[in-house]
């Protein structure tokens, strides 16, 4: 506010100080709510994305068989002469 040479306030003013305090919280109030929906949004992400990589829905792949000319005694030494 101005001064005037009384020392009373000026009744001049052309912005209320009240009203460019209450236009420059508005901002960042909205940036803090609009952050923490962002923070929501991602973690409700990661766990939609856990439950796509969990085990039980993965598909069931099938090796085939061992043949039944090679080995099932893994104890015997190989012969790399």
């Amino acid at each position: 506010m101005m001064m005037t040479k009384s020392g009373s306030p000026s009744r001049n003013a052309v912005v209320s100080p009240s009203l460019l305090v209450s236009l420059a919280a508005t901002p960042w109030l909205a940036a803090i709510v609009g952050v923490r929906a962002a923070g929501e949004f991602i973690e409700q992400l990661g766990l939609a994305s856990e439950e796509i990589f969990r085990g039980d829905r993965l598909p069931v792949l099938h090796f085939p068989d061992r043949p039944s000319d090679a080995p099932t005694d893994t104890t015997t030494p190989i012969d790399r002469g």
